[in-house]
């Protein structure tokens, strides 16, 4: 009988020392573990090096020392930018950092797997959540108590929910709201600027011939080089690589690469928080593509300058601003909604669609109702729609990002 179906694989050795010890192990360590469970011969290391690169959560944190990832998560504080949907509709959009974060086994296989995570509400209750698919996005859904939370604790778009991991390897989390005005500009500042230097870093001692780093893989690196256990953490992933680094994301969305004519010292160094840059949406998606800096002035379709909204408190709305440019390219006449107008029709459509999903069916006026704002608000209706076999599919693996 063969030695393959008398002992473990290299790989599942590898997995079990790697998730049984909170502590990251040397190839030393790996090869007498692995040794304790099967056979070893004269290529045993390089066996087990290849089943590290096998395994997601496997990660170098050192000079030949392996972590496992939902242990090097445990006690580490992410930032996620609080948009207005996700504050009215009860989720968090993930990008594949936030996907790790909650889901460490995720990426072994790209599958979704049936993990549900504790989430802690500071000043609130205690919510368990799973991760959908919602519009051909991975969202993490926390459904109505989170959006009550939310608007208790005065939330409001551009404010920061703190993600604090109590345990990975449970599921356990903690959420604390953060006011965008409570915000420490120059520690986050300091915190972008070294992450974006150890991605660099990263990119550049890359063995991969083609020298792309799927973002995920990146994202691993980054939480077991530890640069997300300061209790003030950095800016969103994509963002603080966009502002502050000279990594590029690939055309198809995937991974990164490092601009070999830019170089980050002659980069303009971001000068605020600036969440505009969002990872590639799913073909259909309208919102790609959202200006990175909001314009002191948008120009209505007759080229004359229109000042931000009175109700608007100074603060970049991301829909708001997509809405403002599908306007001027749109030419129509007369002058656009105001802010508070624009996110009224918007709540209202929310409503009709919800209702529609609920019953399978809507009245005659009411569908009219529904073109007429979405007309009114320039939003293609089929672009919001998900048939079934795009979820069937979105489920085994289509995600936030291009995947």
């Amino acid at each position: 009988m063969e030695t393959s179906k008398l002992y473990p694989s290299y790989t599942i050795c590898v997995a079990q020392a790697l998730s049984s010890s909170p502590q990251p192990l040397t190839i030393d360590d790996l090869l007498a573990q692995v040794e304790r469970q099967r056979p070893i011969g004269k290529g045993a290391r390089d066996a087990i090096y290849r089943a590290v690169r096998e395994l997601y959560q496997a990660v170098p944190v050192a000079s030949s020392q392996i972590g496992w990832l939902s242990h090097l998560l445990q006690g580490s504080s992410f930032r996620h930018p609080l948009t207005a949907a996700e504050s009215r509709r009860g989720f968090l959009l993930l990008d594949e950092l936030e996907h790790a974060l909650f889901f460490p086994q995720f990426f072994q296989q790209q599958k979704n797997e049936l993990r549900r995570v504790v989430v802690e509400l500071m000043g609130g209750c205690t919510l368990h959540a799973e991760a959908v698919v919602e519009r051909n996005q991975w969202t993490l859904r926390l459904g109505l108590p989170f959006a009550e939370w939310i608007d208790a604790q005065g939330g409001q778009s551009q404010d920061d929910i703190l993600i604090l991991v109590e345990d990975a390897v449970k599921g356990h989390y903690r959420f604390r709201l953060q006011p965008h005005e409570s915000r420490d500009e120059s520690a986050i500042h300091q915190q972008n600027q070294q992450l974006a230097l150890v991605a660099e870093a990263l990119m550049g001692h890359s063995r991969r011939a083609e020298k792309v780093i799927p973002v995920w893989e990146l994202a691993a690196l980054l939480v077991g080089r530890g640069l997300y256990h300061s209790p003030i953490p950095p800016d969103e992933l994509h963002s603080v690589l966009h502002e502050y680094s000279a990594l590029r994301l690939t055309d198809d969305g995937t991974g990164y690469l490092l601009d070999s004519q830019v170089s980050a010292k002659s980069e303009p160094v971001a000068k605020k928080h600036n969440k505009a840059y969002q990872p590639p949406l799913p073909p259909g998606n309208k919102k790609s593509g959202i200006p990175s800096s909001r314009p002191a002035f948008f120009a209505d379709s007759t080229g004359q300058s229109l000042p931000p909204d009175d109700d608007d408190d100074g603060e970049f709305c991301e829909d708001y601003a997509a809405y403002l440019e599908a306007f001027r390219l749109s030419e129509l006449p007369g002058p656009p909604l105001t802010h508070s107008e624009y996110h009224l029709l918007e709540a209202e459509l929310e409503l009709l669609l919800a209702l529609e999903e609920e019953f399978g069916e809507l009245l005659p006026e009411q569908n009219d109702r529904m073109q007429s704002l979405a007309n009114r608000l320039l939003i293609d209706l089929d672009s919001l729609e998900v048939d079934d076999d795009e979820e069937d599919d979105g489920d085994d693996g289509f995600v936030f990002w291009r995947n």
